[in-house]
């Protein structure tokens, strides 16, 4: 009797497992839209302008709809990546622009949400990177783009770190592409909002802008967004939440802030970045919430400010495939950010 019963309970999970297997492949089968005929064609063309075309059509109007169909599409992207990587860019520009309205983003937060990730899962493949740079960073700075317009800060700070990761490994295949959507990514973090509720992902990006901000190819493809980014990541490193998830990531991207600031190239296009880098690094030195976190701050501000650190040197980062988190706390956009006890202007973003 014991082995009989032995062998039941073993039938019983095996049946068990079964179900589970089952059902886990029925969900995996719901969370993936099927595509109308007509769209299903245009993804294959891999044309942007005739998949959104079909999505309008097929939609009509119809925010939620819409939203629907992009999710289809981008996860149909997502697929062609192997075969098709310029195609798969292309597509999925073609679904983050779908959700790219207020409207549709405040109706639709969850597919929305769905369609970013996705996107930013394709502009830091491997494939997309290699085969189709500059598109990558253009899909890399359309997702920020829409990231920043849904409210969401830790979504925000989430993509901004994956386009900044896009922006430096691309950097010198496709420089102007790249640096337009690490100016965007680092312009994405630098509120009060992200930087409160999003520190540690905030902290990558201006970690990865100091090191691209030095480099040749970032300061020739556009020296006045280096100098913006220079003065953001000067102030998002001397932010307390972000610079006590790790002092020593934040005094790094503070030399490469101070580093880009005193280079030639961007003296010449912008004369007061310089000085704004160096006040605002100035103010942090006794910034109390900073002490307490690294009793050598001052020493290491001070370091920075005598131009006695050697220049961050520029290395590429591996390729990532990170999926972004999905939260949903509200994000703002002002002007000025209060930060070590005084209000500090943002330096603007890069024309």
């Amino acid at each position: 009797m014991p082995a009989f019963f032995l062998l039941l309970y073993a039938a019983l999970i095996v049946f068990g497992l079964g179900l589970s297997s089952a059902a886990t492949a029925q969900t995996a089968a719901r969370n993936t839209v099927a595509l109308p005929p007509a769209l299903k064609a245009a993804v294959a063309s891999g044309d942007a302008d005739a998949v959104k075309q079909a999505i309008a059509i097929l939609a009509g109007k119809n925010t939620q709809q819409e939203a629907q169909l992009a999710v289809a599409v981008v996860q149909a992207a997502e697929r062609m990546l192997a075969t098709n990587p310029q195609g798969a860019v292309d597509v999925a520009a073609a679904a983050v622009a779908t959700v790219n309205t207020t409207n549709a983003q405040q109706a639709t937060q969850s597919q929305t949400e769905t369609v970013l990730t996705t996107a930013a899962r394709i502009f830091i493949s491997p494939a997309a990177e290699r085969a189709v740079p500059t598109a990558s960073a253009e899909l890399a700075l359309a997702t920020v783009q829409t990231a920043v317009a849904t409210g969401n800060a830790t979504l925000t700070a989430s993509i901004a770190s994956s386009a900044i990761g896009n922006a430096e490994r691309t950097l010198a295949s496709a420089p102007s592409a790249a640096i337009e959507a690490a100016a965007a990514a680092v312009q994405a973090v630098d509120t009060a909002t992200v930087l409160q509720q999003a520190p540690a992902n905030s902290l990558q990006v201006a970690v990865a802008a100091s090191r691209i901000m030095v480099t040749p190819d970032a300061q020739q493809a556009s020296p006045t967004a280096v100098a913006a980014m220079a003065v953001s990541t000067a102030q998002i490193a001397t932010t307390p939440s972000v610079y006590q998830t790790s002092p020593s990531s934040a005094i790094a991207a503070m030399a490469g802030a101070y580093s880009a600031a005193t280079s030639q190239p961007i003296i010449t296009a912008t004369p007061t970045v310089t000085a704004t880098v160096r006040t605002g690094l100035q103010s942090a030195e006794q910034a109390p919430s900073l002490v307490s976190a690294n009793p050598n701050n001052n020493i290491s501000i001070n370091t920075i400010l005598a131009n006695k650190q050697p220049e961050p040197v520029f290395q590429p980062q591996p390729q990532q495939q990170s999926q972004p988190q999905q939260q949903q706390p509200q994000i703002q956009t002002p002007n000025n950010v209060f930060q070590n006890g005084e209000s500090r202007t943002y330096f603007g973003s890069p024309s």
